[in-house]
């Protein structure tokens, strides 16, 4: 899998304590192992498969509609397992949005 093959980002909402972004990954991708240290996030699974893998090694399968929450503070990785584009959307709430990778 490629690292960061991430299409496209589209940032709809913006605020101190709140993010709302679009993406779009290649098919096989794999975005980097991050955490974010003070917002909640909520991984929505527009079109395609997504895979979210977290820190304790649970490892969330999303079709078109599903979702899943994730702590502040816990590491986790976005995948695409698929043969065709994904697109997700990703809210981040309850604090001020960062990008920790590891």
């Amino acid at each position: 899998m490629g690292i960061n093959a991430i299409r496209s980002v589209k940032t709809l909402v913006r605020s101190p304590d709140t993010r709302v972004a679009e993406f779009e990954m290649d098919p096989g991708a794999a975005g980097e192992v991050h955490l974010h240290t003070a917002a909640t996030e909520c991984c929505i699974c527009l079109c395609g498969r997504v895979q979210i893998k977290t820190g304790s090694g649970t490892v969330h399968a999303l079709s078109a509609g599903d979702k899943v929450g994730i702590a502040a503070g816990e590491s986790h990785q976005v995948i695409n397992p698929g043969a065709t584009p994904s697109r997700y959307l990703v809210v981040q709430y309850g604090g001020a949005y960062d990008f920790v990778v590891g």
